[in-house]
């Protein structure tokens, strides 16, 4: 399956620990077994959101954005994860 990175710009004020059950249900609730997000990077401060999906189709990655509506998209770009951690145990030799 594919990955893709999905970027948005939020408004802090409505990023709140109050907030986030409620987003993180209604994320939850419109992933597919086929469409979902893998990891969320939030800055709260900066007012943006990176997020890793895995997917068929960077389109089903919209669609699936799209049910969600909570924040809008920047974009959906190919992407490529580096475990950078992973990498230096295995340049380490384990």
């Amino acid at each position: 399956m594919a990955q893709f990175l999905a970027l948005h710009t939020i408004d802090p004020r409505g990023f709140t620990s109050e907030a986030q059950p409620g987003i993180i249900k209604a994320c939850a609730e419109a992933f597919t077994p086929e469409t979902y997000c893998i990891a969320s990077w939030v800055s709260s401060p900066a007012g943006k959101i990176a997020c890793l999906w895995e997917a068929p189709s960077e389109q089903a990655v919209v669609d699936v954005i799209a049910k969600i509506a909570l924040f809008p998209v920047d974009g959906v770009y190919p992407t490529m994860a580096i475990d950078w951690a992973e990498m230096k145990k295995q340049m380490a030799g384990g």
